[in-house]
């Protein structure tokens, strides 16, 4: 029996410390808390490995192994249906990780609470979902192959958002590996090449895909290394079409080779089941907009307009962007200082928090921090944003007399205002600019 930690019990972690709230879950090696972290009242969620004292030492080095390797490996990986790693240590001598609290329930929750099977619709865009945090975790160098997927290590939103929640037999895929080190992965969902015949490779995660979408659309699990036979599960689920059922009686094929060869194929297949255009759930979850400051008045000139000045000669005003006179102290337009660039500052909003920071060392890197590299970028998203930065993702420096932000060729693109800019080329700031990186929201603001 484990003893676990209690409500209102502080649990002192490497860069803040955790209340506990209540428990979540637990198992035979651990239990899962939700927490308020005393450094700015966020929620995450608090996993610790607990050994049963009658444990063999051999076994529990091999939980202890596994719980570090998966805490690794969620470290250096983000994508939108990834949870968030945002601390790791040890506690009375026991692994213990800090992620991002996940509101909902599983799919295995789900399905046993409908006690039915899952509208076909649904679990397509699931499936989706799914085809494309694999496609990710299967195109990084190495490639990362989940090895367990299943309804009970996957999350689901209130907006529908799926996320992975157990990377414990996750592992990166070794070429010219006859077989896997050991053979891992729960009966019914894992192909035949995983159990100890072979090394699993991407097409095995497409396999337990099938079974897991086969599961949602009976509300029966698949039997072990039977795939379904034409006709089976539209006799269970007469709600589902002839080309769903296809799409995952190849993906369980028991020969790879027959399988789809990778989760963009598999995923492009069950676009064409949908019966309306797909919308992603990722994408409609997005930070409160920042409301810009209401717009100074501009000073009446009274005398006549300034005379057309060329850009070379004159001397450009950084905060309303007007040329000035070469010899010109202050802006005819808004009567800013022309001596000097203006400090500056960013008011960040992400769907956690709101906090600012001066932008008083340039340049400003902006990304996801990443210690292994000994990369920390001036303005961290790393536990504001749930993947959708890069690590290195732009930066804002000071050219001449105006601030620019330069995209350096991120993976999701940045914005200002609403509007895409090119990577690696400059972009001027002006005040009340909305910078959109990821999940954060930056506004550019004179000091």
């Amino acid at each position: 029996m484990l003893d676990l930690l209690q409500p209102e019990t502080i649990v002192h972690g490497t860069h803040s410390e955790y209340v506990i709230l209540n428990l979540i879950g637990r198992g035979g090696m651990g239990a899962v808390y939700r927490v308020r972290r005393t450094s700015d009242n966020s929620i995450w969620a608090l996993k610790e490995m607990r050994v049963p004292p009658d444990t063999p030492p051999e076994e529990a080095e091999d939980h202890r192994k596994l719980f570090q390797q998966e805490v690794e490996l969620l470290r250096r990986i983000h994508h939108p249906n990834l949870i968030v790693v945002s601390d790791y240590f040890e506690q009375s001598g026991r692994p213990t990780m800090v992620m991002e609290f996940i509101p909902g329930k599983t799919l295995e929750t789900q399905i046993h609470d409908t006690n039915a099977p899952l509208l076909e619709q649904q679990v397509i865009g699931y499936g989706i979902q799914l085809c494309r945090v694999l496609h990710y975790l299967h195109t990084l160098n190495p490639p990362i192959i989940y090895r367990d997927l299943k309804p009970s290590n996957i999350m689901v939103t209130p907006e529908g958002v799926l996320k992975l929640i157990d990377f414990g037999v996750a592992r990166t895929y070794k070429a010219r590996k006859s077989k896997d080190t050991v053979a891992m992965g729960s009966a019914g969902y894992a192909p035949p090449e995983q159990y100890g015949k072979g090394q699993t490779d991407a097409r095995s995660d497409i396999y337990a895909l099938g079974a897991t979408l086969l599961h949602l659309l009976t509300n029966l699990p698949p039997v072990p290394l039977q795939p379904p036979q034409p006709g089976y599960i539209r006799k269970l689920n007469p709600s589902v079409d002839a080309e769903t059922e296809q799409v995952i009686i190849k993906a369980m094929a028991l020969t790879r080779e027959q399988r789809y060869q990778s989760a963009l194929e598999m995923e492009q297949a069950l676009l064409h089941c949908l019966d309306a255009p797909y919308v992603d759930p990722t994408s409609c979850i997005t930070p409160p907009p920042i409301v810009p400051p209401a717009p100074q008045p501009v000073p009446i000139p009274t005398s006549p307009p300034p005379q057309p000045v060329s850009i070379a000669d004159g001397k450009t005003c950084a905060r309303c962007g007007r040329v000035n006179k070469a010899n010109a102290r202050f802006c005819a337009g808004c009567g800013a200082p022309l001596a000097g660039l203006p400090p500056a500052r960013v008011v960040a909003t992400s769907p956690r928090s709101t906090w600012e920071i001066k932008l008083d060392r340039l340049p400003c890197n902006i990304g996801r921090r990443d210690p292994r590299k000994n990369h920390y970028p001036e303005i961290d998203l790393a536990e504001h944003d749930r993947g959708i930065a890069s690590r290195n993702h732009a930066i804002i420096q000071r050219t001449n007399d105006h601030y620019t932000l330069t995209d350096l060729g991120s993976t999701n693109g940045t914005t200002i205002n609403g509007v895409h800019i090119p990577a690696h080329i400059p972009q001027p700031l002006h005040q009340g600019d909305r910078i959109k990186v990821g999940e954060v929201e930056l506004e550019f603001r004179w000091a």
